[in-house]
């Protein structure tokens, strides 16, 4: 149920609202009048303390798990998990309100792995359900010619492209997909699937069986409500969301961009990871999962929006996919349903080993603890036998064909040649090319069974090697855990959370009530195999029933500036145009810069082209450089005795495009004899003036007395003497 607001004018200043409970049967009754403006109607906040609890409706599929978790740094998280061993379940829980539109949900979602065959979902739906999902149709023929699989049925299917469908029941399992989506329409009884949420589908060649074809079974995206919206998880990917909306009861239309088979057989959108993450990751007994993303839906009146953001980060928010076209019935009540659902050809155990044995060659006899159901053909794969080395039973990962001898056993070629008896594991057939959900490759090795002083009881599992693919927080399943001795069952298998991984050591504690109960034992040697669960894992929810405002600007003049809304620019915009301002060093004017001097230390390079602009230079501390003067770095002073005809270096070649400019010099000569003293460019003479004995001389150049760029700047005498001089200048292009 959920409240609604009407608001009543009374001519105050505010006004008054009326909060009307949603009665379910289409009448709503007042329990509330506020007084003053509202904006939230109904606050909706779970965090998942407790379980059960009065706020959820729950429905849960045998072996399936609904409880809560996390025991440390805040952790606390509901926990929905997929029971490994059996196909075809469904399990939800719903809340016991509902809500109107305009509404906005939050919910911190993430899940321990996704699988193929492993729907996850959460849905804003309506109660107003349609007609239950269509029987099963029969098919009259099936075939596969590489990724296009053609089906006939036997009644007119009524099916439409995009639809989500399954393959179940058909002799050759190499067909019966978990989940698919039609690509075309051939016939009223005839179409073809070419790809499904797990992209396309396996290149195969499959002739239409003599045996059992099978059916073709729905796969609802809204469970079958008239209105609402859903993002499913339903792949391997956890970057890759499914997402749904119906209107008035119509086809439920995918969000899938693009046309053909990106739209009608992927139908995917990338999503925030749903990945979990583990505050306290390594620590013993310490359950702290939290996600990595919060997903959020705007269900509006003429719009729906989903989208995801970083828990707790403020980077902006994702948008994920929008609708316009197909909006739900604002005039509804929703209300939010957290599924998971097992598709009924999902892979999963077609039983425990009790004994595998081989005389001398690769074919391994396979004695099951249960009919087995297998058919000659059948490809099966098979985890869990205590003996896995080499030439033994490792991990069989790769599906291989059986050979039936009896409803409890069959042959199959695993490993390689070697005689030897083993226990414990199982075998799974696979259907289409779908693998074991959560399969592990290590095997039991042996099992010790003990009750801590909390009552928890915990076993302790040491596998065949290093054991990978679980961590700390998990559920898992062991399955076919039997003793080495005997080949009985040692009473362990079922569902346990693993409390450390330690190398080789799997520590796994009881789940509440959902674990076997045993009584201690002390260490038996044991054959087994351990399946991962998925648990779709909820954090909080948050809901929000809210009066939506819509303010409309009035019109003004251009410019007026009491017409403005402020604007929060939350990504900075790229300048792709020229902008008339002030000019960038060595650069054609019109491009913008700051104003101010150029700080250097050193000369910079001459500009590329004339007329582009020149900054004005400074020293370090600011102070402008005008002529005659440059930086004090680039000025030279140099002093020399003169005494030959032969060149003195005044200041050195100082680079590609750079001048010795000469600012003064002081001279005299003390020798008895009148000389020439002659300043050269390299070797070229460029000024000559006479020195009488014994008469200093100071000279200027007004206009700086340059040499030829990358040429030293040299001094010498007419004839021999003794002639003492400094010069004084600077370095510049």
């Amino acid at each position: 149920m959920t409240d609604k607001l009407t608001q009543v004018f009374t001519g105050e200043p505010t006004a008054t609202f009326k909060r009307l409970r949603d009665m379910g049967d289409g009448t709503f009754a007042e329990v509330v009048s506020a007084s003053g403006a509202g904006n939230i109607g109904v606050k909706f906040r779970e965090t998942f303390e407790a379980w059960p609890s009065a706020e959820w409706a729950q429905t849960r599929a045998t072996g399936d798990i609904v409880t809560v978790d996390g025991n440390a740094m805040g952790a606390s998280y509901l926990v929905i998990s997929i029971d490994p061993l059996t196909a075809d379940t469904e399990t939800y829980v719903d809340t016991a309100d509902s809500f109107s539109m305009p509404v906005e949900v939050a919910v911190g979602l993430h899940a321990s792995q996704q699988a193929w065959g492993h729907d996850l979902s959460i849905e804003m739906i309506d109660r107003d359900f349609i007609t239950p999902t269509p029987p099963d149709l029969e098919i009259a023929s099936i075939s596969q010619t590489t990724t296009v699989l053609t089906i006939e049925t036997v009644l007119p299917h009524n099916l439409a492209v995009g639809k989500r469908i399954g393959i179940r029941g058909c002799s050759n399992a190499l067909v019966n997909y978990p989940s698919a989506v039609i690509a075309s329409i051939i016939s009223p009884t005839s179409f073809t699937v070419t790809g499904g949420p797990n992209s396309t589908i396996p290149s195969q060649t499959v002739t239409n069986p003599s045996g059992a074809k099978g059916f073709v079974y729905f796969r609802p995206a809204l469970s079958s409500s008239r209105n609402g919206t859903s993002m499913h998880l339903e792949n391997a990917t956890a970057t890759q969301g499914f997402f749904y909306a119906r209107a008035a009861a119509g086809d439920a239309l995918p969000f899938a961009a693009g046309s053909g088979n990106a739209l009608n057989a992927r139908q995917a959108t990338t999503i925030g990871t749903t990945a979990s993450v583990a505050l306290a990751a390594t620590t013993p007994y310490t359950y702290s999962w939290v996600p990595t993303n919060e997903y959020r839906l705007t269900l509006l009146a003429d719009r729906l929006q989903w989208s995801d953001a970083l828990i707790d980060s403020l980077a902006a928010s994702s948008n994920r996919v929008l609708r316009s076209q197909v909006v739900p019935n604002p005039s509804k009540s929703y209300f939010l349903r957290i599924k998971a659902r097992t598709e009924p050809s999902t892979t999963v155990p077609v039983g425990q080993i009790v004994t595998v044995s081989k005389s001398g060659a690769t074919t391994a006899t396979v004695v099951m603890d249960r009919p087995h159901g297998l058919a000659t053909g059948d490809l099966v794969v098979g985890y869990g036998v205590r003996d896995t080395g080499t030439g033994f039973y490792p991990a069989l990962t790769t599906a291989a064909a059986v050979t039936v001898v009896d409803a409890t056993s069959f042959t199959v070629v695993w490993g390689t040649a070697a005689t030897n008896t083993s226990y414990g594991g199982f075998v799974a057939k696979v259907n289409a090319a779908c693998p074991q959900p959560g399969a592990i490759s290590q095997s039991i090795q042996s099992a010790v069974k003990t009750t801590l002083a909390d009552g928890q009881h915990q076993i302790v599992l040491v596998g065949s090697a290093a054991w990978a693919g679980v961590l700390i927080g998990d559920y898992v399943n062991v399955v076919g855990c039997r003793d080495t001795a005997t080949g009985a069952t040692i009473g362990i298998d079922g569902a346990w959370r693993v409390a450390n991984v330690a190398t080789t050591n799997l520590t796994l504690v009881n789940i509440d009530n959902y674990s076997p109960t045993v009584a201690d034992f002390a260490l038996v040697n044991c054959g087994g195999g351990v399946i991962k669960r998925t648990d779709l894992r909820v954090s909080y929810v948050r809901l929000f029933d809210f009066e939506r405002l819509r303010v409309e600007m009035l019109p003004r003049p251009t410019g007026d500036i009491a017409a403005s809304v402020p604007v929060n620019v939350m990504a900075q915009p790229a300048v792709t145009g020229t902008l008339a301002g002030s000019v960038a060093v060595d650069a054609a004017i019109g491009n913008p810069v700051t104003a101010g001097l150029r700080a250097s230390n050193a000369n910079i390079a001459a500009m590329s082209a004339a007329g582009d602009s020149v900054g004005w230079l400074g020293t370090m501390i600011g102070a402008g450089v005008v002529k005659p003067f440059c930086l004090p770095e680039a000025q030279f002073d140099a002093s020399l005795a003169l005494s030959t005809t032969t060149a003195a270096a005044v200041a050195a070649a100082a680079g590609a495009g750079i001048k010795r400019h000469l600012v003064a010099m002081q001279a005299i000569n003390t020798g008895a004899s009148a000389v020439d003293l002659i300043i050269l460019d390299g070797t070229t003479e460029r000024w000559r003036m006479p020195l009488p004995p014994n008469v200093p001389v100071d000279v200027e150049f007004p206009t700086h007395l340059s040499v030829t760029a990358n040429t030293a700047l040299n001094a010498n005498l007419s004839a021999v003497g003794t002639v003492r001089a400094n010069f004084q200048g600077y370095t510049a292009p």
